[in-house]
């Protein structure tokens, strides 16, 4: 090969080493960046995240509470009606005293609102101490009558959730409330729960 084209060869190779350079001076920066960016914005959405969860538990931990009923719940009634209506995602605040027994005249069976320490499946909700006080809330859907009967059939979504002695409850759903006993033969029951309710106050 002449002297002419090795020199030819040899200035674009250069140049192109110099353009491979240039390019790199030019894109790794703005890699660098966008990755350093991108991290910083995580960074900060877990934070944002991580406040507003700490400001919400803030919030709650600060509510004020206003008592606006006394229900008496009767341990031989399946459910008692407290006649308010509730909101999905509503808190509301229970507590509860006194004493039922599961069966009536056996001085062993009597309990408080947190129930006797045992659990069997022929309850209402089956991972709480039987005999605890516990709540529901009945969405009524529609209502509809039997032309035979004249029996009036009752469309509803139902949500239980467990209260104890004093519990602070997000409804589930919104609906009527009521309270009774996690146990379904309720009969041969005896005693009573005094339940005040609660709902948050805002001066």
């Amino acid at each position: 090969m002449s002297n002419k084209k090795k020199t030819g060869v040899r200035s674009g190779a250069k140049r192109g080493l110099f353009v491979v350079l240039c390019w790199l001076l030019l894109v790794v920066p703005s890699l660098f960046f966008l990755f350093v960016s991108s991290s910083v914005s995580v960074e900060n959405s877990v934070m944002n995240k991580e406040e507003a969860l700490a400001k919400e538990q803030e919030q709650d931990t600060d509510l004020e509470w206003k008592e606006v009923s006394q229900i008496t719940v009767l341990g031989n009634v399946d459910w008692t009606d407290t006649g308010l209506e509730v909101k999905e995602d509503q808190e509301i605040y229970f507590s509860a005293q006194r004493q039922i027994s599961l069966q009536r005249g056996n001085p062993m069976a009597w309990c408080g609102p947190d129930g006797m320490d045992r659990k069997t499946m022929q309850q209402p909700i089956s991972d709480k101490n039987i005999g605890a006080l516990i709540g529901k809330v009945v969405w009524l859907i529609s209502i509809e009558v039997d032309e035979e009967t004249g029996e009036q059939i009752r469309h509803e979504i139902i949500e239980k959730f467990y209260i104890g002695s004093a519990n602070q409850v997000k409804m589930p759903i919104s609906g009527r409330l009521f309270l009774g006993i996690n146990e379904n033969v309720v009969g041969d029951n005896s005693g009573e729960f005094e339940v005040i309710i609660y709902l948050p106050f805002f001066p």
